[in-house]
């Protein structure tokens, strides 16, 4: 299905010129993926590029031999993928999952290198999006390092609101116990135990995998403490 104009208001396309919004409405098709056809795979992502219209989808690695994941991006509205193969011309080796049904644009990758080379408003875009995800994995690296399991909930806490309030999406809402400790480098139990004691804080809310903050003073004075 092809895109119309009207479709490429949200997310990181808000920046774009009348005249990128009509090239990427001519060469873009809208694809519907779901977890029983996921089209974020390795070999995909050679001959095509996408950005995310709505659902979720965690790009994560294993290790295979202790079944342990790391969710590395969790690709919602206004997400690109693949950056790093668009960039490089080489295979991005990172597992994708699809968490939620959802829609997204995809493009003909040579076309988009091509317009990295042709628009410079389309190249700071891509820029500017491929420093917002190094300083997430930065910050990743750091955390997982340098910070306890509870800090870490604590800030992924505040970092979806802080998404919600940019692009509307709740990253938490629907997400499983292990999938939220995917994301923060942890085990399920010890997210479990980490929520109990936020609950019983008065902090937040944790109804059929619907996490809401309650108390996000509470959450800074906590940050704060450690």
């Amino acid at each position: 299905m092809s895109v119309p104009n009207s479709n490429l208001n949200f997310g990181i396309l808000d920046a774009a010129q009348p005249y990128l919004k009509d090239e990427f409405a001519k060469y873009g098709n809208l694809i519907n993926f779901s977890k029983d056809d996921n089209p974020f795979y390795v070999d995909n992502t050679l001959d095509y590029f996408y950005i995310i219209v709505s659902g979720k989808v965690k790009i994560y690695d294993i290790n295979f031999e202790t079944n342990r994941e790391q969710t590395l991006y969790m690709l919602v509205r206004g997400d690109m993928f693949d950056v790093i193969t668009l960039l490089d011309n080489e295979e991005h080796n990172l597992a994708s999952d699809v968490l939620e049904d959802g829609v997204a644009i995809q493009f003909p990758i040579d076309k988009v290198r091509e317009w990295v080379d042709k628009f410079p408003d389309f190249k700071q875009l891509i820029f500017k999006y491929v420093a917002t995800q190094m300083r997430n994995v930065e910050e990743l690296a750091v955390d997982l390092s340098l910070h306890d399991t509870k800090e870490r909930l604590l800030k992924l806490l505040l970092k979806n609101i802080e998404i919600f309030d940019k692009r509307g999406v709740d990253i938490l809402s629907k997400l499983s116990h292990t999938e939220i400790a995917n994301l923060i480098g942890t085990v399920r139990h010890i997210i479990d135990r980490h929520i109990k004691e936020l609950k019983q804080d008065g902090i937040l809310e944790d109804k059929k995998r619907a996490i809401s903050l309650k108390n996000a003073k509470k959450v800074l004075e906590l940050l704060k403490s450690y």
